[in-house]
């Protein structure tokens, strides 16, 4: 949010920036070959090479009249990425004119200082009138003006400066001779910094991936500053990248710097008073608003506080109630009651309505919209204020406020039980065309899209499609690498292999990844741990761990650092992890036939889905009460709760959760059967039912690789060939012999 805040003011002093650098040498190159070859075309050239070339396509030429613009305004950039702008694709250019353009460059390399001046006498060649027509170029044109500057600057060259640009020529060529610093060459100007910075700033906000490296954007703001010092934007732009780094003293040092320019304007020094200057600019309170929002980033909560209560007291001097109403969004973000959180909500949605700040308006009813899920409103309410929203949206072409609702709509679904309805918001939010015109035409690949793309990696090693769940992780590795949002793949990766080695029982890698995983999550890492130790039968360790994760939940109030920067990551995390904590204990209370108390740490779940509408997670919860009345020979009770969840289970559950609900519905149906009092034949009959649902149960936990649940199964069903002196009861039996063989016990 910072980043959409004013940019700190400053005044610049043009100067002298048409020095000539071996890229604007390569630019002039370029123009004079094409336009040889033009003239050749039109049979005012001497050039004979040139007559082969067909006549160039009226699109041939609009690109090199775009290009040339292109290379004229941008700052310099290495031969590498010279080179691939020329390559197909980019710019409909002729073969033949990228090869000579190669050969020109190479052949003034070769002819030292002389090439150069040989160039400055064919580029004046250029802009005069021939004997018939016009000239090629136009003095007063964009590309004349450029042309006849950096003439003009190699003549005023001395013999030394000539020498000294022919030998970087040279080594702006060269690959081989290039220094570790691939931007050593490469110089900017003040009109080319200004556009420079722009692009960066709009490349962090929307694509970070296709921003400058933090390492060589970095170099490159120091040389911009070595020659501009008074550039204000160019520290805030040094700023955004080293928090880009996680550097928090660099950072809150270039935002100091950013800001100690133009503070002090001298048309308000000469008609009012010093102090009322100081008051009534602005400048200081987006200073304050900013150092407020990089405490706030790296969890600094009393020094945003302070910081924000500074800026509210600049911004009610000068009556801006725009800075006021961004300092209470922030307020908002920071406030740890939930009560007086959703009153500044409603009060920040309100006054920035009234004030048309339709930006600050979205953001407070998305804020408003997750913490009212949070508390238990009812589903309803919650999705009519995602539509309010979303039309707002619309209407004023809000497109990063849309991608953040999508995001919010997508963690809602995942929070109230239905990952599937999830998933297609998530796909909607990466097909959406976010790409602006008056921009570059950038598409948004920000945090939002990443959390789209952990939802299907998610969905997908739910289905037991590890290998697809995989090349999409690694294809949000390619993507979000080096950014502050990473740790997002990582925690999915992560959570995609626990569970694989999980259910093929690969304790030792279970228990490694649990240790990757607290380096970012401690909670998480310890739910999963539990659940390790309980499959593993360690119930002493799991209670251990379980008692430690109670504590720190009780302890921890949910979290409310990520509602800004990214609306629905980790929504709802503590009230999933207390629920599955007392799935947990309930598991440990059963192994040791504690089934009252078991069922007690059973109905405080339930009621904590049912009062947050957690519908896959009261599915879960019934099916675990089932398991434990079935253990107690409640079975019609139990066979009741598996009927009533399985639909729900059948549609958003996970494939491991489909395989555990049949299995337990077989079971419940075989122990119904054996309880009830009939004749042989129908006994017989019903448990022959039970075979389908075991073949189900049977084939989804192949596909998922939990081959140590394949052997319960079975071994369920060689009891029931026996008990039904069926014929296939000796191949059950080598079955269960030969898993046993593969998948050694588990306890073992």
């Amino acid at each position: 949010m910072a980043t959409r805040e004013s940019l700190p003011l400053n005044s610049f002093k043009l100067n002298n920036d048409d020095r000539v650098s071996p890229f604007k040498v390569a630019v002039l190159v370029f123009v004079r070959e094409y336009c040889t070859a033009r003239l050749a075309q039109l049979g005012m050239s001497p050039h004979s090479h040139y007559n082969s070339i067909p006549p160039f396509s009226p699109q041939q030429c609009k690109d090199f009249c775009l290009l040339s613009l292109e290379l004229i305004q941008c700052y310099d950039v290495t031969w590498e990425d010279f080179e691939i702008i020329l390559e197909p694709g980019h710019y409909n250019l002729n073969a033949t004119i990228v090869s000579e353009f190669i050969q020109s460059l190479q052949q003034i390399v070769k002819d030292g200082a002389s090439g150069l001046l040989d160039l400055g006498e064919s580029l004046e060649k250029l802009l005069m009138e021939p004997a018939k027509g016009k000239p090629m170029i136009r003095r007063d044109s964009v590309l004349g003006i450029f042309i006849r500057k950096m003439v003009l600057q190699l003549d005023r060259m001395t013999f030394e400066g000539t020498v000294e640009l022919s030998n970087n020529l040279t080594t702006y060529l060269d690959k081989s001779k290039q220094s570790d610093d691939p931007l050593e060459l490469v110089q900017v100007s003040r009109k080319q910094a200004e556009l420079l910075v722009s692009q960066q700033l709009t490349m962090l906000q929307r694509n970070e991936s296709l921003a400058h490296s933090p390492v060589n954007l970095q170099k490159i703001i120091d040389r911009i500053l070595h020659e501009n010092k008074d550039f204000a934007e160019a520290n805030f732009l040094a700023h955004l990248n080293e928090m880009r780094c996680q550097d928090f003293g660099q950072a809150q040092k270039r935002l100091h710097q950013s800001y100690d320019q133009g503070t002090i304007s001298v048309e308000g020094l000469i008609h009012s008073k010093l102090e009322e200057n100081l008051m009534n600019n602005k400048t200081f309170r987006h200073a304050s608003l900013n150092m407020a929002f990089l405490h706030a980033s790296f969890g600094h909560h009393e020094l945003a506080v302070t910081a924000l209560r500074e800026t509210v007291a600049l911004s009610g001097e000068a009556a801006d109630h725009v800075c006021l109403q961004e300092s209470l969004a922030w307020f908002c973000h920071l406030e740890e009651n939930p009560e007086m959180r959703l009153k500044m909500m409603e009060r920040l949605v309100t006054k920035s309505s009234e004030s048309n700040l339709h930006y600050l308006a979205s953001l407070g009813l998305a804020m408003w919209t997750q913490d009212c899920a949070l508390t238990g409103v009812d589903p309803t309410r919650i999705f009519e204020y995602l539509h309010t929203n979303d039309v707002a949206n619309c209407q004023h072409s809000l497109t990063d406020m849309t991608l953040t609702c999508l995001a919010l709509r997508a963690a809602i679904w995942n929070f109230y039980g239905y990952p599937r309805n999830a998933l297609q918001v998530s796909q909607l939010l990466l097909t959406l065309h976010t790409g602006d015109p008056t921009k570059g035409n950038i598409y948004y690949n920000n945090e939002h899209m990443h959390m789209a793309i952990c939802n299907i990696a998610l969905h997908l090693s739910r289905q037991g499609r590890y290998a697809d769940a995989e090349s999409i992780t690694k294809f949000a590795a390619s993507q979000y690498a080096c950014q502050q949002h990473s740790q997002m793949w990582k925690m999915t990766d992560l959570h995609v292999t626990f569970y694989r080695t999980l259910w093929l029982g690969q304790w030792d890698k279970a228990e490694l990844i649990v240790s990757q995983l607290a380096v970012f999550d401690r909670a998480e890492s310890q739910a999963k741990k539990a659940h390790l130790m309980l499959c593993k039968g360690d119930t002493s360790q799991g209670k251990f761990v379980l008692n430690a994760l109670e504590e720190k939940l009780s302890n921890t109030k949910e979290s409310s650092n990520h509602r800004m920067p990214n609306p629905g990551w980790k929504m709802g995390q503590k009230l999933r992890l207390q629920v599955q904590c007392l799935m947990l204990r309930a598991v440990l209370l059963s192994a040791r036939q504690n089934f009252v108390e078991a069922l007690l740490q059973i109905s405080q779940a339930s009621d904590i889905c049912t009062k947050h509408h957690m519908s896959l997670e009261l599915a879960l919860v019934g099916m675990q009460s089932a398991e434990i009345q079935l253990l107690m020979n409640f079975t019609a009770n139990a066979l009741d709760l598996v009927r009533k969840h399985l639909n729900i289970i059948y549609t958003h559950g996970s494939l491991f959760e489909q395989g555990a609900a049949t299995y337990l519905l077989a079971r419940c149906l075989l122990a119904e059967s054996g309880a009830k009092k009939c004749d042989p034949g129908e006994l017989k009959s019903k448990k022959a039912e039970i075979f389908p649902l075991l073949t189900r149960a049977k084939k989804i936990f192949n596909q998922i690789e939990a081959f140590h649940h394949v052997k319960d199964v079975v071994f369920l069903e060689a009891l029931l060939y026996n008990h039904l002196e069926c014929s296939l009861r000796s191949m059950e039996y080598r079955m269960t012999k030969q898993l046993h063989e593969q998948q050694p016990s588990r306890n073992d």
